[in-house]
């Protein structure tokens, strides 16, 4: 089979595309063919390689999969098109689950065969095409467990940084589907555009506004409900700040980095809350389902790229120029 490989740590130029022999499935697993594969941020910090974190090189990446059974089992039935619930028991103390694809005994989806537990299967919904069942399982599941995790009801305020990305926008759209009054931060105009038109109320540009300022100018200075940041080390600091008396910050992401500088006094003076956010369970993943049909919610999509060329599509997030999802096309 075709794929994707890496065999060390580093930048988008350790993918290599292979002929490689194709997967044998283990007791309990399935081979599923790849339709297609989304690109997250989990596979460049796997790529790049993050202190701690092992990795058994030869290694594939991609947790984000939609494709076709190749047998059956239980209501299964061979050539069923189905998605994958990307988390698997984590074998690493203090660590809720592994990612298939990540940091873990599992190969992923960037190839054109992958083995994984049967258990891992879902049903792909019927109204959703084959490379949006592929934009869901980790971008929209994650923000799905975040809004969630905010315990927002209906009229509530929520802040949610990186509108373009695939948490981002998928967070917009989820939240204004649940009532939420949405506050976001872009970078540029078309960024800022790409926001209003997913629905969000304030859209602050973070070139030339003072982004504490203003959500309190928003919130006649009260402070957000909740604040969506998949971030980390720079937006930390202003999402402590801006949350309100008994607020509460969900956080799942470390794009700007691992460790962050906040005032803890400001903090524990609110009564906050931080609560960290790792993807969903596989019956939030159907939830979700349920909830996007019942609100006519279509994930968004950037570009899709063939396999081979997947250095391309690390570099197009790695420079966070996307608006939505990027997915790697494998096979039709």
């Amino acid at each position: 089979m075709k794929a994707i490989i890496i065999r060390k740590h580093g930048g988008s130029e350790v993918l290599s595309y292979e002929e490689i022999p194709d997967p044998v499935p283990k007791k309990g697993d399935v081979l599923v063919k790849v339709n297609y594969c989304a690109v997250n941020h989990l596979d460049i910090w796997v790529r790049n390689g993050i202190l701690g974190k092992k990795v058994s090189f030869p290694h594939i990446l991609g947790c984000d999969i939609s494709g076709t059974l190749l047998e059956g089992f239980g209501n299964f039935k061979k050539g069923d098109k189905v998605v994958v619930y990307p988390a698997f028991e984590s074998n690493v103390p203090r660590v809720s689950f592994g990612i298939i694809g990540g940091f873990g005994k599992y190969k992923g989806g960037y190839a054109e065969l992958i083995s994984i537990p049967k258990n891992n299967i879902i049903k792909k919904p019927d109204w959703l095409s084959d490379k949006e069942a592929a934009s869901i399982n980790v971008s929209y599941l994650t923000s799905w467990n975040m809004l969630e995790k905010s315990r927002c009801r209906k009229g509530d305020t929520i802040l949610i940084w990186g509108a373009n990305s695939g948490v981002g926008s998928s967070a917009i759209l989820l939240a204004k589907a649940k009532g939420l009054k949405v506050i976001t931060v872009a970078s540029d105009k078309n960024k800022i555009k790409f926001a209003k038109k997913l629905g969000a109320d304030f859209v602050i540009d973070r070139n030339t506004e003072d982004i504490i300022a203003k959500v309190l100018e928003i919130t006649n200075q009260v402070g957000v409900d909740a604040v969506i940041d998949h971030v980390g080390a720079k937006t930390w600091p202003v999402s402590l700040e801006v949350i309100k008396v008994k607020g509460r910050m969900i956080a799942c992401g470390t794009t700007t980095g691992g460790e962050a500088t906040v005032n803890i006094r400001s903090f524990y003076s609110k009564e906050a809350q931080i609560i960290g956010a790792y993807l969903g369970s596989k019956s939030q993943l159907v939830s979700l389902h349920k909830f996007m049909k019942l609100k006519k919610i279509k994930p968004v999509i950037d570009s899709i790229y063939d396999l081979k060329d997947a250095k391309i599509a690390h570099q197009k997030m790695e420079k966070s120029n996307q608006f939505g999802k990027i997915l790697l096309q494998i096979s039709n």
